[in-house]
């Protein structure tokens, strides 16, 4: 894998959610007054920070580097470092803006992640999708094959042709959050791990 595509997948990993539950009874989209209250109070989630780890992989290649992300309503701040041998990289986001850094280079510039990743490899990868996707819900818009614990925590589902998979959940102070999740539509796949999450202290 090329350098500019490692870059493109590492920013629309990040421009860039809950299980362990494994065992657990599995019931498809249930309308249940007690999953939209959870989904409401993910939903209305708009500031944290969280740590951990992110894996790429196509069908050739493999590769990791360590995620920082801060979210404070519609602005983020997302720092990699790691693996990738692409130098530090941070990527700043706005409404109608994508800054994306990386040690040694001239800044990106772009309206959105998206459009960076078809311009720079020719991939459409749900960047925006991603933002509702860490939290352990699916963004707004058609989603199918949901599948619930018992305690209705999101297991998995399908969007826009992406199979999400929650592989962890722990407790972070009020909130329940991912602590793994795996984003696929092959031959890309994308594990986020050991996410330490950070919620803004309730007064």
């Amino acid at each position: 894998m090329c350098v500019p595509m490692v870059r493109a997948i590492t920013a629309a990993a990040l421009t860039a959610a809950l299980l362990s539950c494994t065992g657990t009874t599995r019931m498809d989209a249930p309308v249940v007054s007690e999953w939209d209250a959870r989904k409401a109070v993910l939903e209305s989630l708009s500031q944290w920070e969280f740590t951990g780890s992110i894996n790429v992989r196509d069908a050739n290649e493999a590769h990791s580097s360590r995620i920082r992300w801060r979210q404070i309503d519609e602005l983020y701040r997302i720092n990699l470092w790691g693996t990738f041998n692409i130098g530090a990289t941070e990527i700043n986001g706005r409404p109608g803006e994508v800054r994306i850094e990386q040690e040694g280079e001239d800044p990106i510039i772009t309206e959105t992640p998206e459009q960076l990743l078809y311009d720079r490899i020719g991939y459409e990868l749900p960047v925006t999708e991603l933002n509702f996707w860490i939290k352990g819900i699916p963004a707004p818009g058609p989603s199918q094959d949901l599948s619930f614990a018992d305690n209705l925590q999101l297991l998995s589902f399908v969007q826009d042709g992406w199979r999400v998979d929650y592989l962890g959940y722990t407790n972070f102070g009020q909130e329940t959050l991912p602590t793994r999740i795996r984003v696929q539509k092959p031959p890309l796949r994308l594990d986020l791990i050991r996410l330490n999450w950070t919620l803004p202290a309730i007064e």
